[in-house]
């Protein structure tokens, strides 16, 4: 957890210098001199969050700390659950145990009982890029991805603290109740698509959505779970600008105990583009299998991962009934109705149901 000292940490999100010194000092980043300037250069709003950047100064004593800083809190009508709450608690208590990369380092957080939620963050931007939405990254870059994925979900698989120190673990109920409040939706976004949902894709919703829901149950056999990022879509990856090295995993707003598959089915078979997903699908869950060997894993076979990974393609059709519920423009989820459906007829899922 991030250590602190018996400062004030502000309720509200700091940007001045005395400000950011009672943040960074409470956490513990700053342990002697202080930050004697800040300038904000740029302003930018999310769906979900408010990113202010910094340049920082500080008196010398303190070069260690970097110069750049993104500060983050919620917008107040933010759709994400919680109010940042999610993303505090993980940067406060979970990251802290996993290197950076993938996490970005958190120099400071809110307390977890302020009404505004904030946190302090390395700004990456001078290092590291992600692709413009809605390009993908390169065929090396998803590869990195994948392998960051195996290497955080190792972390946590079958941690005796799942479910009791570190998050909870959902119910038959909570699932059916989650699962049939996205399906509520169904009809609206049917009407919505009319003649540009093909009967043959309505069948299919239809019939995910009436079923017994037995992917979403997979959760309740508790084993090869492990803690996801919940949002691991591309462009939530920062990729080395030079091309050599691991990429970070940013926005852990999501982050939950899942099957670790579903961020990987989320990343692949939710944004990539059929022809590119089908050549792309098998080799990369191979060296997903790989990298989790590497790290340990080694009661999970290939075809228990593929099994699951199914399950999650099914699991991936909520995402754009989401998307449209909460009036998104059609750009941001007809493709990825159209991928999703076209792994889950891939994929052979309906066997699944």
């Amino acid at each position: 957890m991030i250590p602190t000292v018996h400062l004030p940490i502000p309720d509200f999100p700091p940007t001045t210098p005395s400000e950011l010194n009672s943040a960074l000092y409470a956490a513990g980043s700053l342990q002697q001199g202080e930050v004697v300037g800040a300038t904000i250069t740029k302003r930018f709003q999310t769906t979900v969050s408010n990113l202010w950047f910094l340049e920082v100064e500080y008196d010398g004593s303190s070069s260690e700390l970097p110069h750049r800083l993104v500060v983050k809190w919620p917008l107040k009508r933010s759709p994400a659950p919680d109010q940042g709450i999610p993303e505090g608690t993980f940067y406060r208590e979970l990251a802290p145990i996993i290197s950076s990369p993938p996490i970005v380092r958190c120099l400071a957080a809110a307390s977890p009982t302020s009404k505004q939620q904030w946190l302090i963050l390395e700004d990456l931007r001078s290092s590291h890029s992600n692709p413009p939405w809605p390009e993908c990254p390169g065929d090396d870059q998803v590869y990195e991805a994948v392998a960051v994925l195996a290497r955080f979900h190792a972390s946590w698989w079958n941690s005796p603290g799942l479910g009791s120190t570190v998050g909870t673990f959902p119910s038959e109920k909570s699932l059916r109740s989650m699962v049939n409040d996205i399906a509520s939706h169904l009809p609206g976004l049917i009407d919505d698509l009319k003649e540009d949902l093909p009967v043959s894709d309505r069948s299919i919703l239809e019939a995910v959505f009436s079923s017994s829901l037995q992917p979403w149950f997979r959760l309740l056999e508790r084993r090869a779970l492990t803690v996801v990022h919940g949002d691991a879509h591309p462009w939530n990856f920062l990729f080395p600008r030079s091309g050599k090295g691991a990429p970070y995993l940013i926005d852990w707003q999501l982050w939950h105990l899942d099957v670790a598959l579903r961020d990987v089915a989320f990343l692949l078979a939710l944004h990539w583009e059929p022809t590119v997903r089908r050549r792309l699908e098998i080799p990369l869950l191979q060296h997903y299998h790989e990298e989790l060997i590497k790290s340990g894993i080694n009661d999970y076979s290939f075809d228990e991962l593929l099994l699951d990974y199914r399950r999650c393609v099914v699991r991936n059709l909520t995402f754009p009934i989401i998307l449209w519920s909460r009036g998104l423009a059609r750009e941001a989820f007809r493709n990825r109705l159209n991928y999703a459906l076209a792994a889950y007829r891939d994929l052979d899922c309906a066997e699944l149901l």
